[in-house]
């Protein structure tokens, strides 16, 4: 995960923040800066600095170093920076939008995959695994991610559910059982019917797990695990949801992923059992 989004999902003092800040606003400075002197340039103490790092997850101040330099080795040239929310000019050809669009794709999921936290992931992935079944709660064109993510588990005999009025969902959440894990997608994790229906689950003690832009949990009091994806397209002002939708299907796919390899071999066994039932194509 990138500095940046460290500092975000963390919880941190306001003097940690202002560190933060101070070293992602003058990253080539803190490359050349002992941690003495950095502390100095800041009017702050060394163990504010070291402490700040350990929040992050590194081991030090020159582990950071090390993480930041990689990043600016990274980062992309001015003429490479795309706006997500509006990729394509007024007059731009056919052949200029789809290299646009190729170029928001792969800055959506390379941000996407920058936040990843792969302790969280595995352990989502193992909820997932372990559950009965599994619950879908979205609405609008994130359905189309949800659908698709439930096609490619029914391929290895996982049960996914997709209940898509608010009517069928407040049915399937009185509905749903211990053991069961639900899902919430939800870019802004604002959308108006989450509320009732993460504190329902949480009362019915069902895991909840939201995918949506880093930082987007409003209920951690309801929803213990979160899956975070490009959080740089505007909720409102956009041509589309381009970003959001990319960064998703890509998550969901990685999420996929992670549980298939959790038991392989049954899973490649499950469906070169039933390819030819499913597949009657005479090829």
């Amino acid at each position: 995960m990138k500095i940046e989004k460290l500092i975000s999902s963390s919880k941190l003092t306001l003097l940690e923040i202002k560190i933060g800040n101070y070293i992602l606003e003058h990253k080539h400075e803190a490359l050349e800066l002992s941690i003495v002197d950095l502390a100095a340039r800041m009017y702050v103490s060394k163990s504010a600095l070291h402490r700040f790092c350990k929040k992050l997850g590194f081991k030090g101040y020159n582990e950071l170093k090390v993480k930041l330099a990689q990043e600016i080795s990274e980062e992309p040239s001015k003429q490479e920076i795309i706006d997500v929310n509006y990729p394509f000019e007024k007059d731009a050809t056919p052949d200029q939008i789809a290299y646009q669009l190729l170029e928001l794709y792969r800055v959506s999921i390379k941000d996407t995959y920058d936040a990843i936290d792969s302790k969280k992931l595995a352990i989502v992935a193992k909820l997932l695994f372990e559950a009965s079944s599994i619950d879908i709660y979205t609405h609008s064109h994130n359905t189309n991610a949800a659908e698709n993510f439930q096609d490619k588990m029914l391929t290895i005999g996982r049960i996914v559910n997709v209940p898509k009025s608010f009517y069928k969902q407040r049915l399937n959440v009185l509905a749903q059982q211990r053991g069961s894990v639900a899902i919430i997608l939800s870019y802004s994790g604002k959308a108006t019917f989450i509320s009732p229906l993460v504190r329902l689950l949480h009362a019915k003690n069902i895991p909840v797990v939201l995918i949506g832009k880093i930082n987007n949990n409003y209920f951690p009091q309801f929803i213990e695990y979160q899956l975070g994806i490009s959080d740089h397209e505007n909720l409102r002002d956009r041509i589309s949801q381009f970003s959001s939708h990319i960064a998703l299907q890509y998550m969901l796919d990685v999420v996929f992923g992670c549980v298939y390899n959790l038991d392989r071999d049954k899973n490649i066994k499950y469906l070169k059992n039933y390819i030819a039932y499913m597949d009657d194509r005479k090829i």
